[in-house]
């Protein structure tokens, strides 16, 4: 009885890991996104599945070049940055191209969040800090996220200047202005501007 029951339960294990084993995986690609409209549509030109294709984008491009290159289909294909809106690479991350930089997309909603990674030199080390950036909406230019630019930008809107300079000390303005707020799931610069009447 004990030998059927052993069977009974190694045959339920076998079929549960042929049926899971059977479950396809959803594919990540990669392509360009050549504006913002095609950006919020999901709409990617020369996608790429990473898994079939190579895929090559070399980011953090610090000399600032004006155009990169996507190798497609094994042609490879040279862009101004001027003239695409986003690429999204084989890490399933987000650039947006701005004044020939780009900058990982964070978070999209009526502050769009940015961050980029900085070389900082540390006596022989070499370590990666990151910097956050900020537009508004998905078209705005982007900025350096601090509250002197936020309040710049944002300056028709007074009920959001006073919660950040209410809520946002200057003491401790970098530390809270890059918080990301996990129970609210969005940048808690987005949950401020949420709590105002303009939007």
């Amino acid at each position: 009885m004990q030998t059927v029951k052993s069977l009974v339960i190694a045959t339920i294990i076998l079929l549960h890991g042929l049926g899971m084993a059977q479950t396809p995986t959803p594919s990540v690609t990669s392509g360009i996104y050549l504006t913002a409209v095609d950006y919020e549509k999901h709409k990617l030109m020369e996608e790429v599945e990473c898994k079939k294709e190579h895929e090559d984008f070399k980011t953090h491009d610090w000399f600032d070049r004006q155009s990169f290159e996507v190798l497609y289909k094994g042609k490879k294909t040279t862009y101004l940055k001027s003239n695409i809106y986003a690429y999204r690479d084989c890490s399933n991350k987000t650039w947006r191209f701005f004044n020939n930089k780009e900058y990982e997309i964070l978070e999209i909603r009526d502050i769009c969040v940015y961050k980029i990674n900085k070389v900082v030199m540390n006596g022989i080390a070499v370590e990666k800090d990151f910097v956050y950036f900020f537009s508004k909406g998905l078209m705005g230019d982007i900025k350096e996220l601090s509250k002197k630019n936020l309040k710049t930008v944002f300056a028709n809107n007074k009920e959001f200047c006073q919660l950040i300079d209410t809520e946002i000390k200057d003491d401790d303005e970098e530390k809270v202005i890059h918080r990301y707020d996990t129970g609210r799931k969005m940048y808690y610069i987005n949950y401020l501007f949420s709590k105002t009447s303009v939007h």
